[in-house]
């Protein structure tokens, strides 16, 4: 028989880790171990996990799984692989591991590199209660053409509400600055223009356009944040929602 008491504290910290993270639709149960030894559920973590996966398994056993509503099991012929869900999440259509392999070398290299925009775009979220539609992008929102004189790419947003009809572009130094010294900024893009030049000139087709199409923009620069000397939100999450909430004060709903 589960420990009820073992159980209401794992769904605990289950919950707040999400409320947390609001980007993430599954995690592998491992994640979550450092989270459960603060709790004070397990005293060490071993195997990457085993002491969270033996109680599901456990719970799985003797048809108690759903005392663990956010746990997910991905199940093959010889074993099974365990994962939260947040509640407001579809369960996966594909195995997590392929859909990893699939995304993790353009989601994951493009969130290392921009980590602070993820950060940003998640208290939105949160500030929002809702979840963004990362680096949206439109039919009528196009740049420049290309050197071949015939294709355009779209220009994306960082997040998009669609209920909102609200876009979101998170700012940082180099799109306020065209004389940078970055190198990746004096490369030339496909259409032949320099790439700091370029990012100034769709900020404003942005700025133009989305209006136009009833798509409120919203811009929100790293200025606005504390910094450290490689221009890196320091991050402080009480102050910084309060800065992410004066931005979005429009659109933020009443719970009353």
């Amino acid at each position: 028989m589960a420990d009820t008491a073992i159980v209401a504290i794992i769904n605990s910290v289950i919950e707040e880790y999400f409320t947390r993270n609001t980007s993430l639709t599954i995690v592998p149960v491992k994640e979550l171990m450092p989270a459960f030894i603060s709790a004070g559920i397990f005293t060490k973590d071993i195997r990457k996990g085993l002491p969270i996966r033996k109680i599901l398994k456990e719970l799985d056993e003797t048809n108690q799984l759903h005392l663990i509503p956010l746990a997910f099991a991905e199940r093959k012929k010889q074993t099974t692989y365990w994962y939260f869900i947040p509640s407001n999440a579809a369960k996966p259509t594909i195995p997590y591991k392929q859909e990893q392999s699939n995304l993790e070398t353009k989601a994951a290299a493009y969130l290392r590199l921009k980590n602070d925009e993820a950060y940003v775009i998640d208290l939105c979220d949160e500030v929002l209660k809702q979840k963004a539609i990362r680096q949206k992008k439109f039919g009528f929102l196009l740049g420049d053409v290309h050197k071949n004189g015939k294709s355009q790419t779209k220009i994306p947003v960082d997040a998009y509400y669609e209920d909102l009809q609200l876009a979101v572009d998170y700012k940082v130094k180099e799109h306020f600055e065209p004389e940078s010294t970055s190198k990746h900024n004096d490369k030339d893009t496909v259409s032949g223009m320099p790439r700091s030049e370029q990012r100034i000139r769709y900020d404003l087709r942005k700025a133009k356009t989305l209006p136009s199409h009833g798509i409120t923009l919203i811009c929100i620069s790293n200025s606005d944040f504390s910094r450290d000397d490689k221009n890196k939100i320091i991050r402080n999450t009480e102050n910084d929602i309060k800065i992410v909430q004066k931005a979005l004060s429009s659109f933020i709903t009443s719970d009353k």
